[in-house]
Order: C-alpha cells, then structure tokens, then sequence
C-alpha cells in the first residue's frame, strides 16, 4: 500500500505531518505492506509556495504518483475534489510523526 503524508520540513519518518495538505513543504510516500513499513521516500510539494491554489497542484502532484491514501490534518475542497476523482482515500491525522500517521491508518483500514 502507498500512503503519502504532507509533512513540514525534510519529511521522513520522523518529520510532522503538516496541518494544511496543500501548504506542507514535503510529501513522505511510505510504501506499507503487511502492517510492516518497507519504503520511504521524500519529494517536495510543488505547491507549498504557489500564491494560490496549493491544494490543486499538491492533489495533481500526489495523484500522479498513484497512492491509495493521503494524510494531512486538513485537506481543502479542491483537493479534495480531485483526490476523490482519483479514489485516493483522504486521512484526517493531527501533528504527529509520519510514522505514527502510518501507523493510524493502517489500523482504520484494518478496521474496515
């Protein structure tokens, strides 16, 4: 399963998962199988300095990459919108670290 989590700063494993989606400095994708993290990797977020319309760009940029979920603490409508149209599952986590939001939503998806 690919997850990507926005995060502020370097990302990584150990980074914190931005509050706002499309404003994040990084995008950590964690590839996850069997509960087990096997991958990690950092990319920057094409929109994190756009003047308008973060969330576009950042959905169009992870949508791209062809992940099953996205976490962030806030995901605007448009980001949304898009994300959905690419049925990315959209993961509500609060500022925690990329690992524990990992470790969240694999625990709801088991849940399910």
């Amino acid at each position: 399963m690919e997850i990507v989590v926005a995060t502020d700063g370097a990302g990584g494993l150990d980074a914190v998962a931005a509050t706002d989606f499309g404003r994040g400095e990084t995008f950590t994708f964690v590839t996850a199988a069997e509960g087990e993290i096997s991958a990690v990797r950092v990319v920057e977020n094409a929109g994190h300095r756009v003047a308008e319309g973060a969330g576009i760009v950042a959905a169009e940029q992870v949508a791209r990459e062809g992940v099953e979920v996205a976490a962030a603490g806030h995901f605007g409508p448009h980001a949304q919108e898009i994300l959905g149209e690419e049925g990315v599952v959209i993961a509500l986590v609060p500022k925690v670290t990329v690992r524990e939001a990992v470790e969240r939503v694999l625990a709801r998806l088991d849940d399910e």
